[in-house]
């Protein structure tokens, strides 16, 4: 048996499928008459009582000042609701991106608005429910972009949910609303850790130069050794044969790149996020330090580099890692 805390959300799930198969998710949308909701305030059902109170007073009285003031009064309140429906209709509503964050930050979703030629908007309310909330005006610039936050869990995608754009000018005897979806997502990175993990001694070296010395190389000359049976004859180091009379080979070295490595395997920690925290923190580190550094986690394998773009590809690959939908 259905209590009625149970039809109350039975009748909230079938509101919310409507809405959305009446207003699908787009990236950008245009209120019109489909999309624009509208219904009268409190004070407009209190204006509405007075009216009919003053109209049975007209009829008992036969008073004719009265029916005007009655009329009067409807008609107020009728081209109060039209006007209300007309500071959204024509609004269009464009979601430009949504900037990356980190997982218990706040996502920031940029917006931009843009009203028809002539048609000024008055006190256009946006607000997600229980988070952010800006009003603005379009009335000197036909385009306007506002900036809304939403809080965030977890890492991966984060979606925005539907935004409620409402007003009630101009005076406030109607409310008139629409609910959008944009289809657009962004990225929340792990929450990087307070203070991340020591890499351990084969992660970083002591550099040479520009890097770590290799030897039997082909390129920088390393010095020079007793002759072996087998060296080719370019290796032969002649200028030394002629001062001694005794065969020294040259010997050559390569330098390996002196990139770190951030490595899954060392991580000594367990459980996925607690080690994505930690891996997030190095890259942080890393590019704060402008050092060069690849990261190798499970299936994924990113070169030694650095700057901003690297840095984005880590923080990204960290962020979907285990992602059904990345």
């Amino acid at each position: 048996m259905w209590s009625a805390a149970n039809m109350v959300d039975a009748l909230r799930g079938h509101w919310e499928r409507w809405v959305q198969q009446r207003l699908p998710a787009a990236r950008v949308t245009t209120l019109n008459q489909r999309k624009i909701f509208i219904v009268p305030s409190k004070t407009a059902v209190g204006l509405l009582m007075l009216i009919a109170l003053l109209f049975l007073l007209g009829i008992n009285f036969q008073n004719s000042l009265v029916y005007i003031i009655c009329f009067w009064l409807l008609s107020l309140l009728l081209l109060t609701i039209f006007y209300t429906w007309r500071n959204l209709a024509g609004l269009t509503l464009t979601a430009l991106g949504v900037e990356p964050c980190f997982a218990g930050e706040k996502a920031v979703l940029e917006v931009e608005l843009t009203r028809p030629a002539r048609q000024p908007k008055y006190a256009l309310e946006l607000a997600w429910e229980g988070e952010d909330q800006v009003q603005v005006d379009l009335v000197t610039a036909q385009t306007l972009r506002v900036k809304l936050s939403h809080s965030t869990s977890g890492r991966g995608y984060f979606k925005p949910p539907r935004l409620r754009i409402a007003t009630q000018f101009p005076t406030g005897l109607a409310l008139a609303w629409s609910y959008v979806y944009f289809d657009v997502r962004g990225l929340v990175y792990p929450a990087p850790v307070e203070k991340a993990f020591q890499p351990s001694g084969n992660t970083q070296r002591e550099n040479v130069a520009d890097g770590r010395e290799i030897a039997g190389g082909s390129n920088d000359f390393g010095g020079i050794r007793d002759y072996q049976q087998g060296d080719g004859s370019k290796r032969i180091h002649w200028a030394k044969y002629a001062q001694t009379g005794k065969l020294y080979t040259k010997t050559f070295v390569d330098y390996a790149s002196h990139a770190l490595w951030l490595e899954w395997d060392e991580l000594p920690m367990p459980g996925i996020e607690v080690r994505l925290s930690h891996l997030c923190r190095k890259v942080l580190e890393f590019h704060q330090e402008q050092r060069e550094y690849g990261l190798r986690i499970p299936g994924i394998l990113i070169e030694p580099g650095k700057g901003e773009a690297h840095k984005a590809r880590c923080l990204q690959a960290l962020a979907l890692f285990g992602v059904q939908d990345a």
